[in-house]
């Protein structure tokens, strides 16, 4: 059977978990440090994809009414 004892005062508990979850620490930083650089290279492939497309051509300032009728 399962005997308690009583004490009187608060309960204190000490647990070390360094060891244990510091393979757990490494690799959540290697996850979001694998993430921000996975993020930010797309944000520069996509800010150098847009500057190297041809722009189309722009429509002239004076329409010629007649040729679009």
């Amino acid at each position: 059977m399962l005997s308690f004892i009583a004490h009187a005062g608060y309960a204190t508990t000490v647990v070390d978990f360094t060891n244990d979850l510091s393979s757990l620490l490494v690799g959540l930083v290697t996850l979001t440090a694998l993430s921000a650089g996975m993020i930010a290279f797309e944000a520069i492939r996509y800010h150098f994809a847009q500057k190297a497309e041809i722009p189309t051509e722009t429509a002239p300032a004076t329409i010629e009414y007649r040729q679009a009728a």
